[in-house]
């Protein structure tokens, strides 16, 4: 019985080694196959070499370009206001906001012309006396009298009389405009914001009565960080910025009564400091007629209202020769994959003159007619194949 069970794997071992030396004299030998490399399908951009507009981007809100308080330059009783004369109320330069009580100062004109008649009697007469001493010292040129004075010829009364009818004509004056000031006329064409004063209200000289501003410009107040400044007109870094006479358009879109809207402005000054905070400058810029008053009553114009948010495009330098990448195309800042004549991967390394949101604006380093891949390759080699799309080739199996 113990034979058995020692014998049993004994035979079992000896056919599978039998097995085995069978299988490895006898079987199949497996030959290698050569197999061409595969070229992956990619996607290319031909190089069109054409000038290329900058654009900056930035964002801010619609500011009044004149923006002041309404004083009153008089004290009294307000006795006549406009129908303007209200919070969003529209007005015309030179028209009537508000009248005050005039009948003191009517009475104070009155008072004024009588003091300079009174003060051209006496200048008159002292006149008239000066020349009769002139004519009486003339008639006794003969006698020995000595030299005369000034008194004698009435020189110091004359002065006087001349100085306090001076000072009579200009209290007049000042009597004349007060009267004027009693009526409270608009400096510009504006909108009232918000009044303080109203109908039987006394009001004293240095008052505010209201606050306006002017519609026929606005401001924007556009942010950008100072290395934009590079893109832009050289001569928005130069304090003498406003004396350029190509001045740098700027496209605004905001929105209004649920619409994108679109206003041109151009920049006019860039501001005088940059934020310590942000590090950002920014420009100036200003829209005219903002409401359209100055459009024909035929045309519909969006306002672009004080208060509002808006977007802003600002135009650029214009590059001569520039092409414009995806970003994704550009390998560690500086280099892109060229495809030569045989579909093989080169590189070159290329000048970005910016980034614009997802592309990458490259101004030198590229041709017209140069193939540019912009598909993203995992490991790209130099020489390697690759199947642009579009092609008539085929991938090889």
């Amino acid at each position: 019985m113990k034979r058995k069970l020692i014998l049993f794997p004994v035979l079992v071992l000896a056919v599978c080694i039998l097995l085995t030396v069978v299988l490895v004299k006898f079987g199949r030998q497996v030959q290698p196959v050569e197999t061409e490399p595969y070229a992956p399908f990619v996607e290319v951009s031909e190089v069109v070499l054409a000038p290329k507009k900058l654009v900056v981007e930035s964002q801010g809100t619609v500011v009044a370009a004149t923006r002041i308080p309404l004083i009153s330059e008089l004290d009294g009783v307000v006795t006549e206001v406009s129908t303007s004369f209200r919070e969003g109320g529209v007005f015309q330069r030179g028209d009537i906001l508000l009248r005050i009580d005039d009948t003191d100062y009517k009475t104070m004109v009155a008072q004024a012309r009588s003091q300079v008649a009174t003060a051209r009697v006496q200048y008159e007469t002292i006149q008239a006396e000066a020349q009769l001493a002139r004519k009486d010292w003339m008639e006794m040129e003969g006698m020995d009298l000595g030299t005369p004075t000034p008194l004698l010829f009435r020189e110091p009364q004359l002065e006087g009389a001349r100085a306090a009818l001076a000072f009579a004509e200009s209290a007049l004056e000042k009597a004349n405009k007060d009267v004027e000031r009693t009526v409270v006329r608009a400096p510009f064409t504006g909108r009232l914001v918000s009044k303080i004063a109203d109908l039987g209200q006394f009001v004293r000289r240095g008052q505010e009565l209201a606050r306006i501003f002017d519609v026929s410009k606005v401001e924007v107040k556009l942010p950008i960080p100072v290395s934009e400044l590079a893109f832009l007109d050289p001569f928005l870094s130069s304090i003498k910025s406003d004396k350029s006479t190509n001045p740098v358009q700027v496209d605004l879109l905001g929105n209004y009564a649920g619409q994108e809207r679109h206003w041109v402005g151009y920049v006019q000054r860039i501001s005088g400091e940059i934020d310590v905070k942000s590090r950002m400058i920014s420009l100036i810029a200003v829209v005219d007629d903002p409401y359209g008053l100055k459009v024909s009553s035929q045309e519909s114009v969006a306002p672009l209202a004080v208060g509002m948010f808006v977007k802003a495009r600002i135009h650029g330098r214009v590059l001569p020769e520039a092409f414009s990448l995806p970003r994704a195309a550009v390998i560690k800042g500086d280099r892109v994959i060229i495809l030569d004549e045989t579909d093989s991967i080169t590189f070159r390394g290329v000048s970005i003159a910016r980034f614009e949101g997802s592309e990458a604006v490259v101004k030198a380093g590229l041709k017209t007619g140069d193939r540019v891949c912009i598909s993203r390759i995992e490991i790209p080699k130099e020489g390697s194949q690759v199947q642009p799309l579009g092609s008539d080739s085929e991938v090889q199996p």
